[in-house]
């Protein structure tokens, strides 16, 4: 009670809130209010880790030199630190000086630092607040770029390949001067249709007047000069299809269709890369976490620590239980000598 140094505690109460989620939380309570129903104890676990960590002790202890500042003059021997502690006994004082408890329905973690001074334990619990804050965003955010760096990269990919293919296509269209040779096939069949439908008239045209005609009447002997010239015509064009030479129009139309859907199979990739980055972008903000300050910490304006009335109350119930035990041995003892 009197060797002990007085001790100021300094509490403040944080969640690790999820941006995206707003959805209302069955729990109610300040995770309804918050938004923060898919903050699963883990979070809560992890950022309880961090704080009681070595990590976190070595970045506090540059500012707040706890060796210091947690050793008096060495006659509370219970609650003051050796100034010659080691790393591990300062890790393990740390632990005993900052307590962390969970909410299991809400999720708050009440974060309670306890020094010699107010001032000083107000500001190791603002300290450990801001570090964790960097923590949460810097999981967060690492996460985030990860999966956009990626998606990134396939679009990139995409987009490159897609270019090159309808480079590829052009190279081939300006060569072989020539649009579409499946178009161009088209109209030439559509062509020779109708040069066999022109041809077959004509040859019905020529029975008929074959009847009641000489074969070196002037009618009979155009209509074969007509018929003549459209057999050579169909030729021809037939020959664009089927010829052998290296501009048949059919190897073009096979090359062209090669081409084409290797074209649209890269903008169907593009399409689904994409869509894949903006899927990654939406999901990275929605898993991206914010650390919430519910409570801030405050300065203590009494000490907390030694509770003298817990002390006194507790010694004297103690005391009184040990009185009553020897009174009870010395009563028994003196029974037996008489």
């Amino acid at each position: 009670m009197f060797i002990a140094q007085p001790r100021y505690t300094s509490t403040s109460e944080v969640v690790v809130k999820q941006v995206s989620d707003t959805k209302v939380s069955a729990n109610g309570g300040f995770a309804a209010l918050l938004g923060v129903n898919n903050t699963s104890s883990e979070d809560a676990s992890y950022l309880t880790q961090f704080i009681m960590s070595n990590d976190m002790v070595k970045r506090l202890d540059t500012k707040f030199d706890f060796r210091n500042a947690y050793h008096i003059d060495g006659k509370d021997f219970i609650y003051e630190l050796p100034e010659d502690a080691s790393q591990e006994e300062l890790l393990e004082y740390f632990k005993k000086r900052v307590h962390i408890d969970l909410d299991e329905q809400t999720k708050v973690l009440s974060v309670t630092t306890e020094g010699f001074d107010a001032d000083y334990t107000l500001e190791l619990n603002k300290a450990i607040l801001g570090l964790s804050e960097q923590f949460i965003n810097q999981i967060s955010n690492k996460i985030a770029v990860e999966q956009l760096q990626y998606a990134k990269k396939q679009l990139d990919e995409s987009k490159k390949d897609l270019d090159a293919k309808k480079s590829w296509m052009l190279q081939y269209q300006n060569k072989n001067q020539i649009f579409d040779p499946q178009a161009n096939a088209a109209m030439v069949n559509q062509l020779i249709g109708n040069l066999q439908a022109q041809l077959a008239s004509l040859r019905t045209e020529q029975r008929q007047k074959r009847s009641y005609l000489n074969d070196n009447a002037p009618e009979l002997v155009s209509i074969a000069s007509q018929i003549a010239a459209v057999e050579t015509q169909i030729r021809e064009e037939r020959a664009k299809l089927t010829s052998n030479s290296n501009a048949k129009l059919s190897q073009q139309t096979i090359q062209f269709e090669t081409i084409k859907s290797e074209v649209e199979f890269a903008a169907e990739m593009y399409k689904v890369a994409l869509s894949s980055y903006e899927q990654a972008k939406l999901e990275a903000f929605r898993k991206m976490k914010n650390l919430v300050v519910i409570s801030a910490p405050y300065k203590a304006e009494q000490a907390l620590y030694p509770r003298k009335a817990y002390i006194i109350g507790t010694s004297l119930a103690l005391l009184l239980i040990m009185y009553g035990f020897v009174r009870l041995v010395m009563a028994v003892i003196k029974d037996h000598s008489n």
